[in-house]
């Protein structure tokens, strides 16, 4: 656990701060062995439609619903191979308000049956939050390590 830990820092410690992109975001991927992390970063608007600060009923309803979404979806969006039977739960999720900005944090942590290496991880990000256009995603398992940018369904990574 410890050594997942380390890689989850490292991988994640270079989080941008300040201005970002509507429509873009960064999803960070570790694993050691059979158990992972994942951590998402993207503006509010690409999830919930808007970043204001959600004070009427209608935009806290919104923003529940979006973010229970994306809890509910994440495993469609992040498909790792069927063969792992892998579990994806929640760990934090955190929307960051600074201003007329917010920004969604989420990880949640990953156990599967088998190691990851040697598969596949399909990225589907648009079939669930068609503002979410481009992705930068960087995955770490098990010594490999890769990187994409994500801009379509189907978008993939080989663990090898």
């Amino acid at each position: 656990m410890i050594k997942i830990l380390l890689l989850s820092t490292m991988l994640f410690a270079a989080r941008e701060h300040g201005a970002h992109v509507h429509g873009a975001g960064k999803v960070s991927v570790a694993f050691d062995g059979k158990n992972g992390k994942i951590e998402l970063h993207v503006p509010a608007e690409a999830i919930m439609g808007f970043e204001h600060q959600a004070k009427t009923k209608a935009d806290k309803q919104k923003k529940e619903k979006a973010l229970a979404k994306l809890e509910e979806k994440i495993a469609e969006m992040i498909v790792l191979d069927p063969a792992l039977k892998c579990a994806i739960k929640k760990d934090i999720f955190e929307v960051n308000q600074q201003d007329s900005h917010a920004e969604i944090e989420a990880e949640f942590n990953v156990t599967c049956a088998t190691p990851v290496a040697g598969s596949t991880i399909t990225f589907n990000f648009t079939k669930q939050f068609s503002r979410l256009k481009k992705v930068q995603v960087d995955v770490l398992a098990d010594g490999v390590q890769k990187s994409l940018q994500v801009q379509k369904n189907g978008d993939s990574v080989e663990l090898k």
